[in-house]
């Protein structure tokens, strides 16, 4: 499933960016989990991501490590292509009843 994936640094002290970025440079996405893009905000308050993964448990060990300084928004996304036919059957429907 893809995911869009938004951050926002909870806490921004000089210690809190230390330490996750020490953690950072040494940790690796788990196995299921893929990133189709990684951004960082300009302003560095956060950052966005469009995430692959396997399953529920798979995104939660991608973000698990870092909650102690980030605080996450994550939405289920589709193609737009699906999402319009989705849409589409939803308005047939409801004209249907």
């Amino acid at each position: 499933m893809l995911f869009h994936v938004t951050w926002e640094l909870v806490d921004s002290s000089e210690e809190a960016s230390e330490r996750s970025l020490e953690v950072f440079v040494k940790w690796q996405p788990p196995t299921g989990a893929e990133f189709k893009g990684f951004y960082y905000f300009a302003d560095a308050s956060g950052g966005v991501a469009i995430l692959e993964v396997d399953s529920a448990a798979t995104l939660a060990r991608t973000t698990a490590p870092w909650v102690p300084w980030i605080a996450f928004k994550v939405t289920p996304i589709i193609p737009v292509e699906e999402g319009t036919a989705i849409e589409r059957e939803a308005i047939e429907f409801r004209r249907s009843v």
